[in-house]
């Protein structure tokens, strides 16, 4: 009889999407866990938490140490979130520290989720606008460069161990070793996550909702702003989600008519993926070049299922569908049929189990 794989996630979930994505692993057959080293502030479970952030400094070493002789041996594939992995303490010189010391015949796999391996100067050379064109985002931590040279020898380090490397944004790809692949969002609660039904009418007042994680990544500023003109001549109103619990925001994403994710970035976040299941119409940034490393399916049926804009027509754009609510409402739908086909738990679950076995 076949033994079933044991599954860890560690060491954090950017987005609930580890916490989904070892859900749907456990339905396809395989023993699954989530292990995080802080709680997640927007509320996101985990099968193990150790709760660093409740810990002394000098009790946060002890204790992983302590959590990775204990699970080392535990598990057949360390799935490691945000190109971390448990014992990295970059301040006191132990960077990816366990790396090396798992043991033979355990395979070590890596989803990288944006800023973790995106690089700033490379990303200005590349493109014309992006999130790396603004100075302000994260508070311009980017901006000496000395964070992506960080980036490079971090990444060196899990080159030399990794089994695979996943990437959830295709522009993260440019910076990822060849043979790495895309991996579509899980978001945390996919079953919870029921459609809505709303009447949309050119009579009745619209609800637009916006929700950054990071203002400077989203290009909240520029969203705004063409909010703000376009109140003037249609009857919306703008709801702004930040900083909640992830039962309270998800509350909010209900009441929208139509959702803006981002116009920096150039692909959708865990958020847009939470409005398309819910049947909401979604406007966000594509960047066109970067569709060449996700399936060609896939990228022919985002462009029937979101609303495309950028810096430049995010006014007009937004303009003529508030014009036109029944554009909204066929965009609502094709938002739907979207993500049941590429963000279904089972079918990204499908992807990690045929590399964990591979």
């Amino acid at each position: 009889m076949r033994r079933v794989l044991r599954v860890l996630h560690l060491p954090t979930d950017v987005g609930g999407n580890a916490w989904g994505l070892a859900r749907a692993e456990r339905r396809l057959g395989l023993a699954s866990q989530v292990l995080v080293k802080s709680s997640s502030r927007f509320g996101y479970p985990a099968d193990i938490c150790l709760r660093l952030e409740k810990r002394p400094k000098w009790e946060r070493l002890v204790r992983v140490m302590l959590e990775f002789c204990r699970v080392r041996r535990r598990f057949d594939v360390f799935h490691f979130n945000f190109g971390s992995s448990l014992i990295d303490f970059p301040s006191y010189g132990m960077m990816l520290w366990d790396l090396p010391f798992y043991p033979r015949g355990k395979k070590l796999v890596f989803t990288y989720n944006g800023c973790d391996i995106r690089q700033k100067y490379p990303t200005l050379f590349r493109t014309r606008f992006s999130a790396c064109h603004q100075r302000e985002c994260y508070g311009g931590i980017c901006n000496s460069g000395l964070l992506d040279e960080r980036r490079r020898k971090r990444l060196k380090k899990v080159e030399k161990v990794a089994h695979h490397i996943f990437a959830l944004n295709p522009d993260l790809l440019y910076f990822l070793p060849e043979g790495s692949t895309f991996l579509p969002y899980s978001v945390a609660f996919w079953e919870r996550i029921l459609p809505e039904k709303r009447r949309v009418a050119q009579e009745r007042c619209l609800k637009v909702v916006h929700a950054p994680s990071e203002r400077g990544v989203k290009g909240t500023r520029y969203i705004l702003e063409a909010l703000k003109k376009l109140k003037k001549r249609y009857n919306i109103h703008v709801i702004l989600v930040e900083k909640l619990p992830y039962s309270r925001a998800l509350q909010l994403y209900r009441q929208a008519d139509l959702v803006i994710d981002q116009v920096l970035v150039g692909w959708y976040g865990a958020f847009a993926v939470e409005a398309m299941k819910m049947a909401k119409p979604v406007a966000v940034y594509i960047r066109k070049e970067d569709l060449r490393h996700i399936p060609t399916q896939m990228a022919r049926d985002l462009d029937e299922a979101v609303i495309g804009i950028s810096l430049e027509n995010i006014e007009e754009v937004l303009a003529y569908y508030l014009e036109n609510p029944s554009l909204l409402r066929q965009k609502a739908s094709g938002a739907l049929e979207y993500v049941h086909r590429w963000h279904s738990p089972e079918y990204v679950a499908g992807l990690t189990k045929a590399v964990y076995e591979s």
